[in-house]
């Protein structure tokens, strides 16, 4: 599962007693909730229905460890066999499938295969890339996926194999939302390793966010002050890497060559929904500045960091970031 760029989250050290903050350890990463201005005992109730829905969709939607799911299933079918996969999983595919085309194939989903390849996600990372012709082997085709009678789905090549790592987290993180909704809370913030969600307020304040320089640890490129229901995300090279004879591999493949993309050092999406804005931070990291426009058509705040520093964002970046002094 993609660890994604991390963004702080900058609470003051004076902040109200009716801060409620917990940790879980969920898709392997922590997950911090942080609820303003709510009881003690409605918000404990509502993490524990957050907790479990997040844990639920990890469960639903990995490819890694012992859990059985859908996802796994349908990877395990021979090329060809239709399959109706649950409504849920169906309907993420679907939006991955449109930001796919929407990105001119910067995001895939079928990327399984690949990221197995690559190791990223193991215990221990990886020391070396693969032999570029076992990475060429590994690469899905361009159609991946067919849907039969608007309910079966169909996989085209053994090599397109689900990956729902750019996209799961967003998605949980937005379940987790859900669910604190539904106890009356109104004022909370997810953030599940850099991929955040708010909604209201902190405490009639905005709620003030860090995003972190991709290269100078402990430093912030600028922040966001923002309030109401709205989800940043930043996908960046350095949180799963390994240097290898002078250059650095990362754990976000470009799909039109199955090596870590080389455009950026990070990219920030801010949007309504978390899923999206997981992956098309991912497929604006692919693209670098040139996805930009596509973030302004579809009415996102989008930046990216090229691999010389430089910092691009749209116009709507422009007039909610702050930058560092």
């Amino acid at each position: 599962m993609r660890f994604l760029f991390f963004i702080m989250l900058l609470l003051s050290a004076c902040s109200p007693n009716s801060d409620i903050r917990e940790t879980r350890f969920i898709m392997g990463t922590l997950v911090e909730f942080t609820i303003a201005g709510s009881n003690r005992e409605i918000a404990d109730q509502a993490l524990i229905e957050a907790t479990s829905e997040m844990q639920r969709i990890e469960d639903a939607f990995t490819i890694y460890g012992n859990a059985v799911n859908a996802v796994k299933a349908f990877n395990a079918t021979s090329p060809g066999t239709p399959v109706e996969l649950p409504e849920e999983v169906a309907t993420i595919l679907s939006i991955s499938l449109d930001v796919e085309k929407n990105s001119k194939h910067a995001f895939d989903p079928f990327l399984g295969k690949l990221n197995l390849l690559w190791g990223f996600s193991n215990d221990i990372l990886p020391t070396h890339p693969p032999l570029a012709a076992t990475v060429n082997d590994a690469r899905p085709p361009s159609q991946c996926i067919r849907l039969k009678d608007d309910s079966k789905w169909i996989r085209t090549d053994a090599r397109c194999v689900l990956d729902f790592g750019a996209i799961a987290k967003g998605y949980a993180i937005d379940r987790g939302i859900a669910m604190l909704r539904k106890h009356g809370i109104q004022n909370a913030i997810i953030n599940a390793g850099g991929d955040i969600r708010i909604i209201g307020s902190h405490n009639g304040k905005p709620w003030h966010i860090g995003l972190r320089h991709p290269r100078n640890k402990g430093e912030v490129l600028g922040t966001l002050s923002l309030v109401g229901d709205i989800s940043i995300v930043t996908s960046g090279d350095y949180e799963r890497y390994f240097d290898y004879e002078g250059k650095r591999y990362h754990h976000i493949l470009d799909p039109q060559t199955g090596f870590p993309a080389t455009t950026s050092q990070s990219a920030t999406v801010i949007t309504q929904q978390a899923t999206l804005a997981d992956a098309w931070s991912t497929a604006l990291f692919v693209q670098g500045e040139s996805g930009l426009s596509m973030m302004s058509k579809l009415g996102y705040a989008a930046m990216t960091v090229d691999q010389q520093g430089r910092i691009h964002m749209n116009k709507a970046m422009e007039s909610i970031f702050i930058p560092a002094k």
